[in-house]
């Protein structure tokens, strides 16, 4: 049984929820309330998780323990860390169910557009990163690579000997965790590094 709390802008929003929440049987609403201008937001009932809906950013801060926020997409990044799950006030019941159940248990919960933002937001700091774990030197062989360059014709094309051309493109390999040429520029391509 995950024991509940909610707190709300409004004694409605907070009384809505809990009786819909009533309906499933692992859940046991313990407390609801309004805001209603109390300074401590964590006295009461020791429960497994917290439910605030319509509380701003500053007002989510003050609640100890694992919190699920109903609230509006402004500033949702300066909710803090206690937050599990950040959910539209418009959620489905299901959804609030299943990140109550996923905040008492210590986890994370993203929607699907927080996801895909997040995955963006990742694949953005990846690219970055491996972009600087290459050299200068290291893309330009990349490149050269992908225009089907051999270990000789780099080193004639950048003036330098066969064999530092040869530890280049080892390097690269090696950077990028792949065995062959062909699998590096595969990867410069879609990190955009290598032009097509």
């Amino acid at each position: 049984m995950i024991r509940v709390r909610i707190i709300a802008d409004t004694v409605e929003r907070a009384q809505s929820l809990a009786g819909a929440l009533s309906e499933n049987d692992r859940i046991e609403i313990l407390e609801t309330r309004s805001l209603a201008g109390e300074s401590d937001l964590d006295h009461g009932a020791l429960v497994d998780a917290t439910i605030a809906i319509g509380l701003s950013p500053d007002e989510v801060h003050r609640i100890r323990g694992p919190v699920v926020v109903l609230a509006e997409p402004t500033g949702v990044q300066r909710f803090g860390r206690a937050v599990r799950a950040w959910l539209p006030l418009t959620a489905a019941i299901d959804e609030i169910e299943a990140a109550v159940f996923a905040a008492a248990h210590d986890f994370f919960v993203l929607t699907a557009e927080q996801a895909r933002r997040h995955l963006r937001k990742e694949a953005s700091e990846n690219e970055n990163a491996f972009a600087e774990a290459l050299t200068a030197r290291e893309l330009q062989v990349l490149r050269m690579l992908a225009d089907g360059f051999g270990n000789k014709e780099i080193g004639a094309e950048l003036g330098i000997s066969e064999h530092t051309a040869k530890f280049h493109v080892s390097q690269i390999l090696s950077k990028l965790g792949v065995q062959s040429r062909a699998e590096a520029v595969a990867i410069g391509m879609r990190r955009g590094l290598v032009p097509i």
